[in-house]
């Protein structure tokens, strides 16, 4: 198999999609930026309706706010209320809450978030969980961010978004203290009475909204977007594979693109990309991604979903429309046979066809408990066979090449 350097090497269709490629950007973003958008993913592992996590993030930062926060704590509040329950989509030891406090620790936060994701099931009047903490024992945002969960959880069990307002806004201070104090129910009255309140959580723009809330995070870098890319991997790896198998995937989708000549800024894309590419398997049944079995039809039409789930998720992140729609199609084929929507070869990007040769290379990589890894010849041997119907023949050519740089270390640079 010949090894392909570069785009003047590659048929004249290849080089037409790289030459359409090079306008592709990642934008400088922020912490909170992509966290809004990310947490939608612990939401479909909750099993909580779309934007759950973005709505406690709100109210708590609009209860933190009136009690007179400053801009540190009240970022504290929004990172706790976006990761309140992203543990549930986790394996950590300890449970959900402590799983809550890893997730945050993979995206850099500190262990005064880690502990108030921890305490975010206690109670003021001590009947909490895990640890029965009461009163000023437990950290203020823990509290804070458990009252707002309580309202919103009502909110969205409600038979209607009319109804559940005019419940909330009954409530009294007694319905709430016994959850988070005396000081914290009354503001908390205040904020779910408030008109304002119910316009934003009901906004479809809602991360974006609690993202700007986070005032003086810093200035938007474009460092952070790979930072923050490659913890959601982390995450998605502890939920749905093996460990390292999103950054394998970033790194050789990258060398790909690399190998194939497309621009330093497309070939990061590309690599952003693989980081986040099984993101929907979030909203995907444990009891189905864990399967050691061949799927019933029912079960593969709901892990075909995943890649729909993903893009859904990521499609409004600043920067990441493009992206996410390389995640919708990452599952399909060449020959016209994949899913979602049976795209052909001719209707393909580029980009997905890589996702796909990368992330097919380490799944065949990969022990199943239903079979054990492959080696790397065994690998690429597949690739080759279903290069043309599985997999693209231009990629699957690249491939030993760019495993090759891997291995070396070299750091090839993209054409310019």
């Amino acid at each position: 198999m010949d090894d392909v350097q570069g785009a003047a090497q590659l048929d004249s269709p290849v080089s037409d999609l790289i030459s359409a490629a090079r306008s592709t950007v990642l934008r400088p973003v922020r912490r909170l930026d992509l966290l809004a958008y990310f947490s939608g993913a612990f939401d479909l592992a909750e099993q909580q309706p779309d934007g759950h996590a973005a709505r406690v993030a709100y109210v708590a930062h609009e209860v933190a706010l009136r009690l007179g926060f400053g801009p540190e704590e009240c970022r504290r509040v929004l990172y706790v209320g976006l990761l309140h329950d992203a543990g549930v989509s986790v394996r950590v030891a300890g449970g959900h809450l402590d799983g809550g406090a890893w997730v945050a620790e993979q995206f850099g936060l500190d262990e005064a978030v880690a502990d108030a994701i921890r305490a975010t099931h206690e109670r003021w009047d001590g009947r909490g969980r895990p640890d029965g903490r009461s009163g000023a024992e437990i950290p203020v945002e823990g509290l804070i961010v458990g009252a707002a969960h309580w309202a919103c959880e009502f909110a969205d069990a409600a038979a209607s978004p009319l109804r559940a307002r005019a419940q909330l806004q009954a409530a009294v201070v007694d319905d709430i203290a016994p959850l988070a104090g005396p000081a914290i129910a009354a503001v908390m009255i205040d904020v779910l009475r408030d008109d304002e309140t119910w316009l934003a959580i009901s906004n479809d723009d809602l991360p974006r909204l609690v993202a700007l809330a986070g005032i003086g995070e810093g200035r938007p870098s474009r460092r952070r977007v790979d930072q923050m890319a490659a913890a959601m991997g982390e995450v998605i790896d502890s939920a749905v594979r093996e460990p390292g198998r999103a950054a394998r995937v970033a790194m050789l989708a990258r060398q790909i693109a690399i190998c194939m000549g497309l621009t330093p800024a497309y070939c990061d894309a590309i690599g952003v990309a693989g980081y986040l590419l099984d993101i929907g398997q979030l909203g995907v049944p444990r009891h189905i991604t864990d399967k050691s079995a061949i799927l019933t039809v029912d079960e593969m039409e709901l892990m075909r979903r995943h890649p729909g789930l993903g893009a859904m998720l990521l499609e409004g992140a600043p920067g990441l429309s493009e992206v996410a729609s390389w995640i919708a199609s990452h599952h399909e084929r060449p020959d016209g046979r994949g899913y979602p929507e049976l795209l052909t070869r001719d209707e393909l990007p580029l980009p997905p066809r890589i996702l796909a040769v990368a992330d097919g290379y380490w799944a065949l990589r990969a022990e199943r408990p239903y079979r054990p890894a492959f080696s790397a010849s065994e690998a690429l041997a597949m690739l080759e066979v279903g290069a043309g119907h599985q997999f693209d023949v231009d990629v699957v050519a690249v491939i030993p090449a760019a495993l090759r740089a891997l291995a070396s270390g070299a750091t090839s640079e993209a054409a310019g």
